[in-house]
């Protein structure tokens, strides 16, 4: 029995693998974020590239040192004081899980019950936020990863600001890979991470704050020093930081903001909507049924699948015999889909080509009557 690899591929939906560029800054000499102002001004070049990517032109934009759930848990903190009524938009794993960070911080969550396998209809949203009138908060992800299911931000976002209520966003699989604004559209926090599509490592958190999210933390006054908006802002105004800094994972992510810039963001995102439409059509090919009934409510970013056998087991199989390692999902999902990244560098032929031509093999080595060829040329077909 010989090693049908030579060397192992990950195609999950993040953390990703890395561009040689990104690879390369990682290695870049290093030097000592609290005092050198280099590295300071070095940083806030950073800021000004994340700016245009977020439609962040009036709102404060900080990169934190933590992976994106510090950012995550920060917008509710400074957010949510107790008895606080927030509007959790929960279709999908993520989604759901916001109601767990509002209780943790005395909210009072409301659940709709929306499915994980469409969309949130944002009239379904006004119609929520006109009976719950009081709802103070509403918390969105842009892409549920778990799920693979898109929503709607620019329309929810025109909502939830007509209704008076603070927008928390969850754009951690979706930037870089669709368009943002978060001034334009009225989003009041905005959350990112470093390890979806913009293939930096994991340990950032990216947030964009409004105005109006500012003075709602200053009235919430949490107590917290990780966390704090102004303390951040009052390090910053002085020319430093409240705690150290990675140098190593801010060039990183500068490496991989100015690679998106260079190609161009409607060339980047037009990349990820046909990679969408391409594994989709790849994965119909290979007789199995997307997770996400229509191909628009479906994230840029992963296509999730339902699968002949547990999802564990087949992605075991893909693992040990062809070294790809492709994503379960957790919750109801764990046994029932597969996922496959197409987020940033993962949008092209190449990894096309090669998660459907394996994910085929596998499924033919354990039986199943599948057509890989014909899978393939579907899927690279389409994405032409």
């Amino acid at each position: 029995m010989f090693k049908r690899f030579a060397q192992r591929r990950i195609l999950t939906p993040g953390p990703t693998e890395l561009p040689h560029g990104v690879k390369a800054a990682l290695v870049r000499e290093t030097t000592n974020p609290d005092l050198d102002p280099q590295f300071f001004q070095e940083y806030k070049q950073v800021i000004e590239l994340l700016r245009p990517l977020l439609g962040a032109w009036q709102s404060r934009v900080y990169i934190w040192v933590g992976e994106a759930m510090l950012g995550l848990e920060a917008a509710v903190a400074n957010a949510v004081r107790p008895g606080t009524k927030v509007l959790v938009i929960d279709n999908g794993v993520y989604g759901s899980g916001f109601a767990d960070l509002v209780k943790m911080y005395g909210g009072n969550p409301i659940t709709p019950g929306l499915s994980w396998r469409r969309s949130a209809d944002p009239s379904a949203i006004e119609r929520i936020l006109d009976k719950e009138k009081d709802v103070e908060v509403v918390t969105l992800v842009h892409c549920d990863t778990p799920s693979t299911v898109y929503n709607n931000l620019r329309e929810i976002a025109k909502i939830v600001s007509s209704h008076g209520a603070y927008l928390i966003v969850d754009a951690v699989s979706s930037i870089a890979a669709d368009e943002i604004r978060v001034d334009d559209w009225g989003v009041d926090v905005l959350i990112g991470g470093s390890q979806k599509a913009l293939n930096a490592p994991p340990g950032l958190t990216i947030l964009s704050i409004s105005k109006r999210a500012w003075d709602r933390a200053l009235e919430v006054a949490r107590p917290s020093f990780y966390m704090n908006y102004q303390i951040w802002e009052e390090w910053l105004e002085k020319g430093g930081f409240p705690y150290t800094m990675s140098d190593v994972l801010i060039y990183a992510l500068k490496e991989s903001l100015q690679r998106i810039h260079n190609e161009g963001f409607e060339s980047v995102f037009q990349r990820h909507k046909a990679a969408r439409a391409a594994f989709r059509a790849g994965i119909e090919a290979l007789g199995l049924e997307p997770y996400i009934e229509r191909v628009d409510d479906t994230c840029p970013t992963a296509t999730a699948f339902k699968t002949p056998l547990p999802s564990p087991e087949l992605r075991r199989f893909i693992w040990e015999k062809y070294g790809v390692l492709f994503a379960g999902s957790w919750g109801p999902l764990e046994r029932e889909i597969m996922r496959i990244s197409h987020m940033g560098i993962q949008a092209s032929a190449d990894s096309i080509a090669a998660s459907i031509s394996i994910l085929g093999a596998a499924l033919r080595d354990l039986g199943f009557n599948v057509q890989v060829g014909k899978a393939v040329e579907v899927a690279i077909e389409t994405f032409r």
